[in-house]
């Protein structure tokens, strides 16, 4: 069920201004060792280009909660390698996640399948301790979630040629030691994070999955 409240700008934000919310809505809280990360590696795919992120658990806001700018991050099945991993859901061919949009817009709404996640680490996760693969699987989800956001933020379904933003993400891109956005996209995320006015707008509805799904 989408959050039902007012989106009091469309992801416009300047560089110094309030953290984009990251309202995350799981079936379950992850672990400590995934949610940890998680956020680390998000924050530091963004690191240079101005946005920040706060995060907020929808099983504990407010109806009387508002944001001035935020993303509704849903992820489906549980977010974490220590239980059996279930069948894959449908949202696409081989999709680790898919921001939704309406015609070419891309909304601030996205869902992650962490069963296809967990899925494609199997193999390079065999063998290694609980902990280092929950670890895996945090960096995993920020990498794919940080995909999706670059849509998002950009307002574009364009690929890069390479780094976080490219077309597909391989189990070696999703735990290798590092992987982030090539300087261009870097420059391009700065310079919309500077530049962009804020304007009020309704929060949409979820609409169609965008064609560009991180795979």
């Amino acid at each position: 069920m989408w959050i039902k409240f007012v989106l009091l700008s469309a992801l416009s934000v300047c560089a110094l201004a309030s953290p984009i919310a990251l309202i995350i809505d799981a079936p379950s809280p992850m672990p400590r060792e995934v949610a940890f990360s998680f956020r680390q590696e998000l924050d530091q795919a963004f690191g240079e280009t101005g946005y920040r992120f706060t995060w907020i658990d929808r099983a504990k806001m407010r109806p009387e909660d508002s944001f001035p700018d935020l993303v509704v991050v849903r992820f489906q099945s549980e977010c974490r390698m220590d239980t059996p991993t279930p069948r894959v859901t449908a949202g696409g061919p081989h999709a680790l996640a898919w921001t939704h949009r309406t015609g070419q817009e891309m909304l601030p709404f996205m869902e992650v399948d962490c069963a296809r996640v967990r899925n494609m680490l199997r193999v390079v996760a065999n063998g290694e301790p609980m902990a280092a693969r929950q670890e895996m699987i945090g960096r995993a989800l920020g990498r794919v979630v940080a995909h999706e956001l670059y849509h998002v933020l950009t307002g574009s379904p364009a690929h890069a040629v390479a780094g976080i933003a490219q077309p597909s993400l391989s189990p070696a891109h999703l735990v290798s030691p590092a992987l982030g956005f090539t300087p261009r996209e870097v420059n391009l995320l700065a310079q919309r994070s500077m530049a962009a006015e804020r304007t009020q707008a309704p929060l949409p509805a979820a609409g169609e999955p965008a064609s560009d799904s991180a795979r």
